[in-house]
């Protein structure tokens, strides 16, 4: 499918305000802090689980790469898309749901930053562990998609 037909189809989908094909953001999704890049076709920007959902089944009904980003802090190629396709920006998805000190549950979003996540529990007087070097500025679903969890996960797990 050609790039202009690809953008038309997301932005009918999901609407213009959530679809980009600029240039300049092309650009900055094209890389993480990896020193090898590949520019996306197109980049949605999700604001919710069903926008994840309508985009999953978008590019599996038509064949299309996706490729998931959420702050880009990582050094380890994972939110390169080096099929092109689709980079699914989870980054505007930052909302910490719950932090349920009876069950010792957090429920946060994928773009939540660690450093944010550690803050809010500690208010309560709880520990959230995981402490990447880039804890002030990677993402929660990026930790967890490339299992990054700093020197504590050698004492907590």
């Amino acid at each position: 499918m050609d790039c202009a037909k690809l953008v038309e189809l997301l932005t009918n989908l999901l609407g213009e305000d959530k679809v980009s094909a600029a240039h300049s953001v092309l650009e900055e999704h094209s890389i993480d802090k990896w020193l090898v890049g590949h520019p996306p076709d197109v980049v949605v920007f999700a604001e919710s689980t069903a926008d994840v959902v309508a985009v999953m089944k978008f590019a599996s009904g038509n064949g299309v790469a996706v490729t998931t980003r959420g702050a880009g802090a990582g050094y380890v190629g994972g939110a390169v898309p080096v099929e092109g396709g689709i980079v699914i920006s989870v980054a505007r998805m930052g909302a910490i749901r719950e932090i349920n000190t009876t069950d010792g549950v957090a429920v946060a979003e994928p773009g939540v930053i660690t450093g944010d996540l550690q803050d809010a529990v500690r208010k309560l007087g709880w520990f959230y562990p995981p402490d990447p070097a880039s804890l002030k500025e990677c993402s929660l679903g990026g930790n967890v998609a490339t299992n990054a969890g700093g020197p504590h996960c050698l004492k907590y797990g």
